[in-house]
């Protein structure tokens, strides 16, 4: 595992004055190195004169010894046992230190976690200085929920446009990234579309894009900074932004690959295929039917998928991955067999096709929040995956209990989170709910009264 450096920028800084603070990405360096958040939260922080900043991963967390504050960014709910683990470990070596956790986890649902940090942020740093001030013990913030103060309502903070100011143009990278060694460009924001499960719509909104002019020159330093050939474009839905065709014509002229996330099949056009020179595409249909897809908001036609195919085959698109979701309200068989279907057209064009499918998680805060969790979509994934192997077309999904603990946990509560500090992972958790017949509150229908998530005011 490489450092990860952090420049600091300021100068002659008193040490007498100096806080030490760490970052903490609670899983693996190839993870944390991809997470965009590691890099804004190193770079908001390395401006803070009386601010010492070292970032850690689960390799090397040993090292957060006499540390003021250790901020934890949580992506995913299943790295909260990583998180609880590694709180447990450092109170022993950190013991004046506070514990501070942000990210879209936190934006969504703190409540199961609340005993075990001393406070939350519950939004976008840019632009504050909510960070420093926790480090100097002020928890009577905007946008911060604390063991201390415990306000009834928290409003999520966010920056109402996105500048250059607080962007990492300095990325410590490495080939083990995601992205390999890669320069990460946020084209933008959250997501102007409607998905009705999508939880980045939901807690990003308003969508924001970047100016062209600020993505051009943001790349420009990036790629020179970090002597790196690739970028990585970061963004919800990157063709939707009005310039991405010359934002990608310039990366071009650069001599730089381009890597966007997945594209929705109705922004794909000859000319964005052309200058991307992409090997693989990758697209979320989310569901197989057409009359699926209109009653979540996943708004493409068939006719949109099969035309970006055309387009894919004809610039020598070696593989499309798409991505799927069962157990969504209203499916029905018809609407599973779809999924097949859909993916066997797309292999009569394409050789190499790839389909990744998983239960739908009800996220809070969006409109599925209150949907109980389809437990037959296990039975429904084998299905789909039998059926699609006899066609040479590779599946992958998540292991089942562990998107069945990521549903407890994103809609738990504080009874939730007794039973988390008790458990080493999602199995000895869903052990310990079915043995006390608490498991199944959490996956069936939520009553909007009870839902903890309510006091976070998203919009």
């Amino acid at each position: 595992m490489k450092k990860f450096n952090i420049k600091n920028k300021t100068e002659n800084k008193d040490k007498n004055k100096i806080k030490n603070v760490a970052i903490l990405y609670p899983n693996k360096f190839k993870a944390g190195i991809s997470c965009l958040a590691v890099h804004i939260l190193a770079e908001h922080l390395s401006k803070f004169k009386e601010i010492d900043t070292k970032v850690f991963f689960i390799e090397n967390y040993e090292l957060i010894k006499n540390f003021d504050a250790v901020f934890i960014t949580l992506q995913y709910e299943n790295d909260y046992f990583n998180a609880l683990n590694i709180i447990k470990s450092l109170k022993k070596t950190n013991p004046n230190a506070i514990f501070v956790a942000g990210g879209p986890c936190i934006m969504q649902n703190f409540f199961p976690l609340e005993k075990y940090f001393d406070a939350f942020i519950v939004g976008e740093i840019e632009g504050t200085n909510v960070m420093a001030e926790l480090v100097n013990r002020n928890f009577n913030l905007n946008g911060v929920y604390s063991k201390y103060t415990k306000p009834k309502k928290i409003k999520r903070i966010y920056p109402k446009k996105l500048t250059i100011d607080d962007y990492p143009i300095y990325q410590p990278t490495s080939e083990e990234s995601a992205y390999g060694k890669s320069f990460l460009l946020e084209i933008g924001r959250g997501c102007p579309r409607r998905c009705k499960f999508c939880l980045a719509r939901a807690i990003y909104y308003p969508p924001r894009f970047r100016k062209l002019e600020d993505l051009m020159y943001l790349a420009e330093e990036g790629i020179k900074v970090n002597k790196v050939n690739k970028v990585a474009l970061i963004s919800p839905s990157v063709g939707d932004y009005k310039y991405i065709v010359e934002l990608c014509n310039f990366l071009d002229e650069k001599g730089v690959q381009v890597s966007p996330s997945s594209l929705r099949a109705d922004t794909i056009t000859e000319e964005l295929m052309k200058v991307l020179k992409l090997k693989t595409l990758t697209i979320a249909p989310e569901a197989g039917s057409e009359r699926l897809r209109e009653f979540i908001k996943k708004d493409i036609s068939e006719e949109d998928i099969m035309n970006a195919v055309d387009i894919a085959k004809k610039f020598n698109v070696e593989k499309i991955k798409l991505y799927f979701m069962v157990g969504l309200p209203t499916e029905t068989e018809e609407d599973v067999e779809e999924i097949i279907n859909l993916s066997k057209k797309i292999k009569n064009q394409i050789k190499k096709v790839e389909v990744s499918i998983n239960p739908m998680i009800p996220k809070p805060h969006t409109d599925f929040e209150m949907e109980p969790f389809d437990l037959s979509s296990k039975q429904k994934v084998k299905y789909i995956e039998k059926k699609l192997k006899k066609e040479n077309i590779k599946v992958g999904t998540e292991n089942f209990n562990a998107m069945v603990c990521q549903c407890v946990l994103a809609r738990g509560d504080k009874i939730i989170g007794d039973y988390l500090g008790r458990s080493k992972n999602y199995s000895q958790l869903l052990s310990s709910l079915k043995k006390d017949k608490l498991l199944g509150t959490y996956l069936s229908n939520i009553d909007p009264k009870k839902a903890p998530w309510k006091a976070i005011e998203i919009k």
